[in-house]
């Protein structure tokens, strides 16, 4: 890497030579910044240091009686200049669906939650300040248990047109489930509907377009939601896909990746959360009916949340 070099005595020692590079033509150079220049060809041979002002001296009196202008770069790098080529197509992710009843998280860490946020879930009625408190459970970082809604809010450019192709599920991370801590308000009511389902837990994840079977209120993949359906966006247009992703067997760090055409190009934009991958965990099953963690905290008769006695022991019926 050109900024591990070490100082060249050319410079006198000094740091500005950070990024030049000299090689044969048969050598490639990659930098994502530039301080300097880039030389193709053989190496000059070192002059001795008393002899550079000297030869500063006699470019400045040349350079003036030519009426040459120099202007030299006061530190700018590529990072400093404008975008001249705006993103052909923005996603943005929103979480916030997740900040409703049912909801629950898991942690690989049995400290988790916090104690100051302990408390508050430990307050009689606690459940019902619903998304407030949800919303700081999810800002921890912990792992959403057993489903993920993600929002996926897509704008095209200000002028021309984009065709989203194909969303695509990227696992950074598969562990077995998480079994440090939980907490957990379960459902009161029926399923929540949802546009698309994504099952971490098969060989080959895909988007799946979603139905709802009305006697169960329970939603069912209903084959690929690509290449079915394309989303053309045209001068600014707008469009949302909301995301449902499942998990039962293991827990998943993932990042989703959107496929779009500009043209006859194809391009790709990585969505996460916030620079962090998503989270998903199943249920740390240890038998039949029943789950085990470290620490649990469940919703209770007063709606609180409050911590088990017995985390090992937790019947979760039916979903292990």
């Amino acid at each position: 890497m050109a900024d591990d070099a070490p100082p060249d005595p050319v410079d006198g020692g000094g740091s500005s030579s950070s990024n030049v590079q000299w090689g044969n033509t048969d050598q490639v150079v990659q930098a994502r910044d530039i301080h300097g220049d880039v030389h193709i060809g053989r190496r000059p041979a070192r002059r001795p240091a008393w002899l550079w002002p000297w030869l500063a001296g006699g470019l400045v009196v040349a350079l003036a009686a030519t009426g040459v202008v120099w202007l030299w770069p006061s530190g700018s790098t590529a990072g400093d200049q404008p975008d001249q080529v705006p993103s052909a197509l923005r996603v943005t992710a929103d979480l916030s669906a997740n900040d409703h009843a049912p909801w629950g998280y898991a942690s690989e860490d049995p400290g988790f939650p916090d104690s100051g946020l302990a408390t508050r879930l430990a307050r009689p009625m606690a459940a019902t300040e619903d998304q407030a408190l949800a919303l700081d459970v999810r800002l921890t970082g912990a792992a959403s248990l057993e489903h993920q809604v993600i929002r996926l809010h897509l704008e095209g450019p200000k002028a021309g047109q984009v065709v989203v192709t194909d969303i695509r599920v990227v696992i950074r991370k598969k562990t077995p489930p998480l079994n440090g801590s939980l907490v957990l308000v379960p459902p009161q009511g029926a399923e929540d509907s949802a546009q698309t389902l994504l099952n971490l837990d098969d060989r080959f994840p895909v988007l799946q377009e979603a139905v709802q079977d009305k006697n169960t209120d329970r939603n069912y993949p209903a084959g690929p939601y690509f290449p079915t359906h394309t989303i053309k966006l045209t001068n600014g247009e707008t469009s949302e896909v909301v995301v449902t992703a499942l998990a039962s067997k293991s827990a998943y760090d993932y990042v989703l990746a959107v496929v779009y055409q500009v043209g006859k190009e194809i391009r790709q934009t990585i969505i996460d959360n916030a620079g962090k991958p998503f989270r998903v965990t199943g249920y740390s099953c240890a038998g039949s009916q029943v789950a085990s963690y470290r620490t649990a905290y469940e919703l209770k008769s007063d709606f609180s949340v409050s911590r088990e006695p017995d985390p090992q022991h937790l019947d979760v019926s039916p979903k292990c």
